[in-house]
């Protein structure tokens, strides 16, 4: 569910704020088309020669209906985002806690003070 509303979002913003939005203009590309085509009477023009004449660099058309074709004119937008990271406490964590077993270093069960009084300083009795 959360991947299908995060590709919904994607294709609202990437419509609203990118050139593909420009796609959804092809409607009146077509019905401008139809137009042309049934204003020319000698020659039936075909959809080529439109886009030449409509899109060319020396097309100067300034009419109010060729503002409606898609890619015509230039739509610049701004996007500011910002992102807060917010601290998430829906869930807490859990730690578990095992006792463990110390493990004692090496003691030798044989215990005597010989070797230990080498060490010693000497006694005077």
């Amino acid at each position: 569910m959360n991947k299908l509303i995060a590709i919904f979002l994607l294709l609202v913003f990437m419509c609203a704020n990118t050139s593909i939005g420009q796609l959804f203009k092809i409607p009146n590309l077509i019905e401008h088309y139809n137009e042309h085509k049934s204003e020319s009477t000698d020659t039936s023009i075909s959809f080529i020669d439109f886009i030449k004449l409509h899109y060319s660099n020396n097309a100067e058309h300034s009419h109010e209906e060729h503002h409606d074709l898609p890619y015509k004119t230039l739509e610049n937008s701004t996007s500011i985002v910002y992102f807060t990271l917010i601290e998430n406490n829906l869930f807490e964590t859990i730690t578990f806690f095992y006792p463990r077993k110390k493990i004692v270093g090496y003691s030798s069960t044989f215990k005597s003070n010989l070797l230990s009084s080498i060490w010693l300083p000497p006694k005077i009795n």
